[in-house]
């Protein structure tokens, strides 16, 4: 389900550095759209450099977070995937709280077809 995605997504970035460098934003990354990845620069070391933006960063070792909200789930259609959204609130290390509202949608072209 998406609120499974972000949960592993989540619980990645809060140790982020284990079991191996990097290892929770490889979990993102793992999980992000072609069209993500190309916003992002389109590789995994671009997407390490952009994870360490003031906003995203925030998620990166933050101390908890939970799970505010799950959208209601979209059908898929012909021209694209399900959708559903998920409303994250964190607490970083350093800083205020922050929303987070992610948006996922289902895959619908190999390899990641179904995803």
């Amino acid at each position: 389900t998406a609120r499974d995605v972000v949960v592993a997504c989540m619980d990645g970035l809060l140790n982020n550095d284990s079991p191996w460098a990097n290892s929770g934003l490889e979990i993102c990354w793992d999980y992000s759209s072609d069209r993500n990845r190309a916003a992002q620069g389109g590789s995994f070391d671009e997407f390490i450099t952009y994870a360490s933006n003031p906003t995203f960063s925030t998620m990166v070792n933050a101390k908890e977070y939970s799970i505010e909200n799950v959208g209601a789930y979209i059908k898929g259609t012909n021209t694209r995937g399900a959708m559903q959204t998920v409303l994250v609130k964190v607490r970083p290390l350093k800083g205020e709280e922050r929303s987070f509202l992610w948006t996922m949608a289902q895959e619908r072209r190999p390899p990641r077809q179904g995803l």
